[in-house]
């Protein structure tokens, strides 16, 4: 009996496959786009289609009303979807390490957590507030009374102006956007969640559980084509962020090539395997649902970690 992916090589004909990023294109999504422009779906019988993210779309919703088949979220985020009944299921890990920072100017005299007593903090809240509470709770600091935690915006603007005097950022953007407006870094203090102990899982691929039950060969083969795309990017960032920069050229070059740099170090952290890319930790997914429990009110309980919420099977088969 022949398999969809043979079937589809004798047919001539590509199976389409709609992907749901998290935000707009960027090198934080590099190994779909350099997997799309150097064939490797094709080559597994997929025709896709990258579908942007932004503010007002929510990957989660799309992907469960099958608008995309598969998506791009952090897990925390996913969890509270898995919360409210939406059967979604996490197919692979894409990034192994939290991207998340805390940043300030050295003259704020910010050089570790507890000194953010009496301090203005920024997030952009909407679920990515979690890591930033989790290390509040862990120096005892009361997020409504110890200091004030206020919305930032995506630009860096309120830091160099001095509105806030720590503001939550990526390693691989609102960091680089810091020193490519000329601060050096030796000029800021950096806290980083992974140090710390109280980092949540962010960018992983995700699927409708009942779409998936039907799809499996098709998520093994999209998985198989992702990973060889993660592992090119993660290997040569400087050509990855050149092909997402072709994309739509919606930021400089230097900067999707800064991003793609820092991206790497988070899907292939020193000492990981290149061939483990996706693999789900999931210890490290337990952590993320206990932070998240603690710190999301309209959870009724900790989220459900097993394989129905998580599963390896489609990995593992992609890896073999």
């Amino acid at each position: 009996m022949q398999t969809a992916a043979e079937t589809t090589e004798a047919s001539g004909e590509l199976d389409k496959l709609t992907l749901q990023l998290k935000w707009l294109p960027q090198s934080q999504f590099m190994g779909y786009y350099v997997a799309a422009e150097k064939g490797y779906y094709e080559e597994e019988g997929i025709d896709i289609e990258i579908l942007p993210g932004g503010s007002d779309i929510i990957p989660e919703q799309n992907v469960y009303n099958g608008v995309a088949n598969i998506g791009v979220t952090w897990v925390s985020s996913l969890m509270t979807y898995q919360a409210q009944g939406y059967e979604l299921q996490e197919i692979a890990q894409v990034f192994q390490k939290s991207g998340l920072l805390l940043v300030s100017k050295k003259d704020t005299g910010i050089s570790t957590a507890a000194d953010l007593t009496g301090k203005k903090v920024g997030n952009w809240f909407g679920g990515n507030e979690y890591e930033i509470l989790a290390l509040l709770e862990k120096y005892k600091l009361d997020k409504n009374s110890d200091l004030e935690l206020v919305q930032q915006d995506y630009t860096m603007d309120q830091v160099k102006e001095g509105s806030i005097d720590a503001a939550s950022a990526m390693t691989y953007n609102e960091f680089g956007l810091l020193l490519e407006s000329g601060i050096a870094k030796e000029d800021l203090n950096v806290i980083d969640m992974n140090e710390e102990g109280v980092a949540m899982m962010e960018d992983c691929l995700f699927v409708n559980s009942e779409w998936a039950a039907e799809n499996e060969d098709l998520i093994v083969r999209f998985l198989r084509a992702s990973i060889k795309g993660w592992a090119d990017a993660s290997a040569d960032p400087k050509a990855a962020g050149e092909i997402v920069y072709n994309v739509d050229k919606s930021v400089s070059l230097e900067h999707q090539v800064y991003m793609a740099e820092e991206v790497a170090k988070l899907v292939v952290p020193e000492g990981f395997d290149p061939a483990n890319i996706g693999f789900i930790d999931m210890a490290a997914i337990q952590q993320t649902a206990d932070y998240l429990a603690l710190y999301n009110k309209d959870l009724a309980s900790t989220p459900v970690v097993d394989d129905t919420t998580f599963t390896a099977k489609y990995w593992e088969e992609a890896t073999k």
